[in-house]
C-alpha cells in the first residue's frame, strides 16, 4: 500500500480531511464549559420542582461531537466522489451491515420514542442522542475508509498520544490532590455562559470528587476506566514499536500517567479491562513469539502478578464486586390505593394499613382512630402504642417491627406553595379542599398532615388528598406509590456498587424492547424512578437513576435488541478478523509496512478492553467517540494488510 492516498486528479490525501478525527479524538473528551438549562424533568413526580441545573462535562462535547459528524458525512460523500473508494468491497459489506443495524434500529427507536426531543438532541445528565450516535457512525466510517496510508495512519497515532499525555498530566495532578477544574483561575474558561450575568468570584465550582481522586474532564471517575482501557494499549504500542526515541520516551511517561490516574480514578473495572486487553494482545502476539518462549511467559506473569496485586493493595475489591454483609430488608414492597398503604414485608408477609384520612387532616390524636392495621385475610394485627398516642409499632410474632406515627409538618411559604400546586395535580382545586384550613392567611405558611411508616432508619411519608393517601416524598411533591417490577439480585442490590439494584429493575426492561428501544437518551423514564422503597434503602431517594450502569442493558433498552446485536457484531466481526490475521498461514507480503498489523492486534486490545469496561459502566460521550474512531481505524488497517496476504 502506498505512503499516499490520491484523488481522481492525483492530488494526496490532506490530514485536512481527517479533523473530524482529530477533534473526536483528542479534543471532545477535554471540552469543559458550563451549561445552565432545564432539563424538563420536573414534570414528573419523581424529580425536583423546578430550578436549573448546571452541566460542566457533556452539553458542550454533544455540540461538538454534533458538529463533527455533519462534517465527517459531507467529507465522506466528497472523498468517495473524488478518491479511492476500494475499500468498499465484499470484505466491507458485513461491518457495514452491522454498522447498519446499530443505525437504523436506534433511528427507529429515537423516531417512536415518547420523549423525542431527547431522543435526537439528547437530555439530562447524558446528551447522547441520536445525532451523536449518528456521528460516531459517520467518523466510523471517515476513518475505515480512508485511514489507510502509513502516513496518514501514524499521524492518528500521535494525535491519540498526545491526547492521552494531556489527560494522563491533567489526572496526575488531580491524584495528587491539584485540580484545575475548581481552582479560581479556571473560572473565566469554564463559565463564559455566566459572564455579565453574576460576579464569578461569588461562583464556586464544587464537585463531589474527593481530593485525591481523578476524573480528569471524563464527567465520572469511572469513565476514566473506560477511557484508559481503550487508550494506555496505543501507548504501550508506540513504547515498543515507537520508530523514533522521542516516541518512545513520551509514550512511556504517557503510559505511567495513565496508571497513576486510573489508580486514582479507583475504577476497579478500568483495571480489569487493562489486565483483559493486556491478555488480548497477548494471545495475538504469540505467533510472533515462537521463538520467544521466555517473553510469553514473563508477560503472563506480568499479568497475574498484576491481578494478585489488584487483590493485594484493593482489600475492598472483592467487598464492592460483591457487597458487603447480608442484606435483610424489612419492606419489600409498599404501595398505595385508595386510603390504603399496601405492604409486602422482607419476609413475605402482607400488611394493609388503612388510613381514616379525616381524623388525620385534622387533629392530633389516638393514632389507633387513624391507623388500622390488618393481614391480606382481613385480620387486624397486633400492635404496641407508643407513650405518646401518636405512633404504633408492629408486635405481631411473624412481622417486621415497622412503625407508623402522625404528625403535622410545618411547611413554610415556598413548601406550601409548591405542596397546594402537587395537590392540584390529584384534585384539581386546593383552594375549596378540605384541606384550606391548615394554611395561615397571613404567613402563606402552613402545615402538612403526614403519616409515616418506619423500619429502623428509614422513613416514608405519606399525606391525604381528600380521601386517598399518597406518598409524599424527599423532593417535597406527591405521588402514587405503585409496586415495581424486578428480577434477580435478591438480597444481593449491593452487588458490584449497588449495581445489583439498578440492574434488578432494568431487566424487566429488556423483554419490552426486543425490538424498538425507549429511544436514546429515554432510558430515564423507563427506568422505574418512583421506586421510592428501593431507592431508599439504596440511598438513591434524592438521585435520578439515568443509566443501568452496564453499556450492553443500556444500548438494549434504549435502542433496542437488534441495535445491541449490531453494536456487538461490528467488534467481534473485527476480533475475528484480527485472529484470522495473525494465526493464518497466509503470511503478509514483506513489503508491506507492520504498522497496519500492529494496529489490528492493539486496536482488538484495547477495543476488548473498552468493551469490558463497558459490563459495568454505560456509554458517553466523553469516551465513545474515541472508541468508534479507532475501531475505523482498526478496521482500515485490517483491510490494508489483508489485501497484501500471500
Amino acid at each position: 500500500m502506498s505512503n499516499e492516498m490520491t484523488g481522481k486528479n492525483g492530488e494526496k490525501l490532506s490530514k485536512m480531511w481527517l479533523a473530524p478525527l482529530i477533534i473526536m479524538i483528542a479534543v471532545v473528551p477535554l471540552i469543559t464549559i458550563i451549561h445552565v438549562y432545564d432539563c424538563g424533568l420536573e414534570k414528573n413526580a419523581w424529580f425536583s420542582a423546578g430550578g436549573r441545573l448546571n452541566d460542566f462535562f457533556l452539553y458542550y462535547k454533544a455540540l461538538a461531537i454534533r458538529a463533527m459528524g455533519i462534517f465527517a458525512l459531507f467529507f465522506l460523500i466528497y472523498l468517495m466522489a473524488f478518491y479511492d473508494r476500494s475499500f468498499l468491497n465484499k470484505r466491507s459489506v458485513v461491518p457495514l451491515v452491522c454498522l447498519g443495524l446499530f443505525g437504523i434500529g436506534s433511528l427507529v427507536s429515537a423516531i417512536f420514542a415518547s420523549h423525542t426531543y431527547e431522543a435526537f438532541f439528547g437530555g439530562y445528565e447524558q446528551f447522547e442522542g441520536w445525532l451523536v450516535l449518528f456521528a460516531y457512525i459517520a467518523c466510523f466510517l471517515l476513518a475505515f475508509g480512508f485511514l489507510r496510508t502509513v502516513k496518514l495512519v501514524r499521524f492518528i497515532l500521535d494525535v491519540v498520544m498526545i491526547a492521552a499525555a494531556v489527560v494522563g498530566i491533567l489526572g496526575f495532578f488531580q491524584a495528587i490532590g491539584i485540580d484545575w477544574i475548581q481552582s479560581d483561575w479556571a473560572k473565566m474558561i469554564l463559565t463564559p455562559e455566566l459572564a455579565g450575568g453574576m460576579d464569578l468570584s461569588k461562583f464556586n465550582i464544587k464537585l463531589n470528587f474527593g481530593k485525591g481522586m481523578s476524573y480528569v474532564t471524563l464527567y465520572n471517575p469511572n469513565y476514566v476506566g473506560s477511557y484508559v482501557a481503550l487508550i494506555l494499549p496505543y501507548c504501550v504500542f508506540n513504547v515498543i514499536c515507537g520508530e523514533k526515541l522521542w516516541r518512545r520516551i513520551t509514550a512511556s511517561l504517557t503510559s505511567i500517567l495513565l496508571v497513576i490516574t486510573l489508580l486514582a480514578s479507583k475504577s476497579l473495572t478500568g483495571i480489569l479491562g487493562v489486565l483483559i486487553a493486556g491478555v488480548v494482545a497477548g494471545i495475538l502476539i504469540l505467533p510472533k513469539l515462537k521463538k520467544a518462549k521466555i517473553i510469553a511467559i514473563s508477560g503472563t506473569a506480568i499479568l497475574i502478578g498484576a491481578a494478585v496485586s489488584i487483590v493485594i493493595l484493593q482489600p475492598s475489591f472483592f467487598a464492592k464486586l460483591f457487597g458487603e454483609g447480608t442484606e435483610n430488608y424489612y419492606i419489600e414492597s409498599m404501595t398505595t390505593s385508595e386510603n390504603k398503604i399496601n405492604i409486602t414485608t422482607g419476609s413475605g408477609k402482607k400488611m394493609i394499613a388503612e388510613i381514616n384520612t379525616n381524623e388525620l387532616k385534622n387533629s392530633i390524636g389516638n393514632i389507633k382512630n387513624i391507623v388500622k392495621l390488618k393481614d391480606d385475610s382481613g385480620k387486624e394485627i397486633k400492635t404496641d402504642q407508643g407513650d405518646d398516642m401518636m405512633s404504633v409499632t408492629v408486635s405481631e410474632e411473624g412481622y417486621e417491627p415497622i412503625r407508623f406515627s402522625q404528625s403535622f409538618r410545618f411547611a413554610e411559604a415556598d413548601e406550601y406553595e409548591n405542596y397546594k400546586k402537587e395537590y392540584d395535580i390529584f384534585v384539581g382545586n386546593y383552594a375549596t379542599s378540605s384541606l384550606k384550613s391548615g394554611l395561615d392567611e397571613e404567613t402563606d405558611n402552613g402545615s402538612i398532615p403526614l403519616i409515616s411508616v418506619q423500619d429502623g432508619q428509614n422513613i416514608w411519608n405519606f399525606t391525604p388528598v381528600e380521601d386517598d393517601i399518597y406518598i409524599y416524598n424527599s423532593f417535597n411533591r406527591i405521588d402514587t406509590l405503585k409496586d415495581v417490577e424486578k428480577a434477580g439480585f435478591k438480597n444481593k442490590y449491593y452487588f458490584a456498587s449497588r449495581r445489583g439494584y439498578i440492574w434488578s429493575r432494568t431487566i424487566p426492561l429488556l423483554t419490552e424492547h426486543l425490538l424498538i428501544g425507549t429511544g436514546p437518551d429515554n432510558f430515564v423514564y423507563a427506568f422505574p424512578n418512583d421506586d421510592y422503597v428501593g431507592k431508599k434503602y439504596m440511598g438513591y431517594e434524592n438521585q435520578t437513576i439515568t443509566k443501568p450502569h452496564d453499556m450492553y442493558m443500556q444500548i438494549w433498552v434504549q435502542d433496542g435488541l437488534p441495535a445491541l446485536l449490531g453494536f456487538l457484531a461490528l467488534y467481534v466481526v473485527f476480533l475475528i478478523r484480527a485472529f484470522v490475521l495473525c494465526f493464518s498461514k497466509k503470511k503478509i507480503d514483506a513489503k508491506t509496512e507492520p504498522v497496519y498489523k500492529n494496529v489490528v492486534i492493539v486496536t482488538a486490545a484495547a477495543a476488548t478492553g473498552y468493551l469490558i469496561v463497558g459490563f459495568a459502566n454505560d456509554s458517553t460521550i466523553t469516551v465513545a467517540p474515541v472508541y468508534w474512531c479507532l475501531l475505523g481505524l482498526g478496521y482500515a488497517c485490517e483491510g490494508v494488510a489483508d489485501t497484501s496476504r500471500l
